[in-house]
């Protein structure tokens, strides 16, 4: 595969990546040239892939998102390994799909723990030093379900709304910083996400974004390569329902109730 050359010898740093999108982004963002940090819970996957993509291109740190001190020892690794770290894929997150009459407060405060307070900690872990260098970039994995409310999402949806809020108002506070944010919303694709959501829960609308692991990583890398600083959402056709719900919620409420 040839080599995107504005990804070649970027350091990337992608939480999550033992498995789903995260494996996949890093894989792509080696193959186009890049050294990647990979980060997750899972040291046994973390090494079996480090090991797959090769050792002078990657390094596998094995963090968990909610332990701050374990997402600090990440940023101050990756600086001692490769230098400064040009782009951040904030991806480690996790649903648990019920309706809110069942749903268990347990699950939403884990929730908020990886895929809101997560986020949190690795922008504040890694910003800084990007602030300093007026370079770099912060890439959120957020959600269609954080722009779009669907039935049995309640609590996923709570906090991937907030991780979009989150990533617009970081695109705000770096206006002139050099420093850039892309916020990617894919909608729902076959990845480990389903271990712990079940499939069967999601409404039926979901099927009409539906995408594929490759067809996210392909987007996230090719926000990486372009600095992109804004919303990507993956396909790129659910935009049309998403600025529908804005403006006329009403009646975006009603096509979800048809729809199902």
């Amino acid at each position: 595969m040839e080599q995107n050359v504005e990804l070649r010898d970027k350091v990337v740093v992608v939480t999550g990546a033992s498995s789903g999108f995260g494996e996949q982004i890093a894989r792509r963002c080696v193959q186009q040239g890049a050294r990647a940090v990979l980060a997750a819970r899972s040291a046994e996957r973390l090494a079996a892939l480090a090991h797959e993509l090769g050792a002078t291109r990657t390094l596998a740190v094995p963090t968990d998102v909610t332990d701050t001190a374990a997402v600090q020892q990440l940023a101050a690794t990756t600086r001692a390994h490769f230098g400064p770290t040009d782009a951040l894929v904030v991806n480690a997150g996790f649903g648990v799909l019920d309706p809110l009459a069942q749903a268990r407060l347990t699950d939403l405060q884990a929730m908020i723990e990886v895929n809101l307070y997560g986020a949190v900690r690795s922008i504040q872990a890694f910003l800084p030093d990007m602030l300093q260098r007026r370079s770099g970039q912060i890439v959120l994995m957020a959600s269609q379900a954080g722009l779009i409310a669907t039935k049995n999402m309640g609590f996923y949806n709570a906090t991937k709304h907030a991780l979009v809020g989150l990533g617009r108002t970081l695109m705000l506070e770096l206006a002139g910083t050099g420093v850039r944010c892309a916020l990617i919303c894919p909608g729902v694709a076959p990845t480990g996400f389903q271990q712990q959501a079940d499939p069967t829960k999601f409404a039926r609308i979901t099927r009409l974004s539906a995408c594929t692991s490759a067809q996210v990583a392909d987007a996230t890398v090719r926000a990486i390569a372009r600095r992109t600083h804004g919303e990507v959402l993956v396909p790129g056709y659910a935009r049309a329902l998403t600025i529908l719900a804005n403006p006329i919620p009403s009646l975006t409420r009603l096509v979800l109730r048809l729809i199902g």
